[in-house]
């Protein structure tokens, strides 16, 4: 029951615990915690080192990818002050109903399965049940998806958005891509804007990284010895 820890991040509001290993290979990861490594460690073990006044965000990475360790680790904390970001590919019913109170952010790499195969090197059917099992069991969740200019851009992000609807009326929060090689550019504004705009058409709620950073102030890195 066991989990490789990155690291662990502290700031004025969050904690940020930044898994190791990934299943997915994105064209466009920017994360040095896509690879095996880290601090192995017990979920107990690792709960010791984290503030109770503060909210914890569980990121990699994918923290999914051990569900033991995990499930420990979310067991040590109180689970409405827990968010978990996941690429959504390993949260099946039975992983979804041991953590009905913690808040999920899932990211949708993309709609079209051929795109979505090329982008991550894996089938999304698993991360669109995923989304249907989330709301259909109750849990507070938003669904995020990375504007990729050429790639992922607005017409997608509307098929996306399409798509959400027909499961019911779910946040959706579309992020600047942040360049990685030559893959693609950062988006503009004006682009985001657009992709807003036709999310909006069919969901009530869609934000983006533009109006809503929440890039953590006073940060410091915990090494876990």
């Amino acid at each position: 029951m066991t989990i490789d820890v990155s690291y662990l991040a502290i700031s004025d509001k969050r904690c940020t615990v930044q898994f190791a290993g990934c299943n997915f290979r994105c064209r466009g990861c920017f994360s040095k915690e896509r690879q095996k490594g880290g601090k192995t460690m017990r979920g107990k073990e690792l709960a010791a080192y984290i503030p109770p006044d503060k909210e914890v965000m569980l990121a990699g990475g994918e923290p999914t990818i051990n569900r033991e360790g995990l499930l420990e680790l979310i067991d040590e904390l109180e689970q409405d002050r827990v968010i978990l970001s996941t690429n959504g590919y390993l949260l099946d019913a039975e992983l979804i109903d041991q953590i009905k109170n913690v808040t999920v952010h899932i990211d949708l790499k993309a709609l079209n399965p051929e795109l979505h195969r090329w982008y991550t090197g894996m089938d999304n059917r698993n991360v669109l049940e995923a989304i249907r099992l989330l709301y259909e069991k109750g849990l507070d969740f938003e669904v995020s998806t990375v504007y990729i200019p050429g790639i992922v851009d607005a017409p997608e992000i509307e098929a996306i958005a399409r798509f959400l609807a027909s499961v019911g009326d779910i946040a959706l929060k579309i992020m600047r891509y942040v360049p990685v090689g030559d893959l693609s550019r950062r988006p503009l504004d004006s682009e985001i804007e657009e992709a807003m705009k036709r999310g909006a058409k069919y969901l009530d709620n869609v934000s983006s990284s533009i109006e809503n950073r929440s890039h953590p102030s006073g940060e410091r890195i915990i090494i876990v010895p």
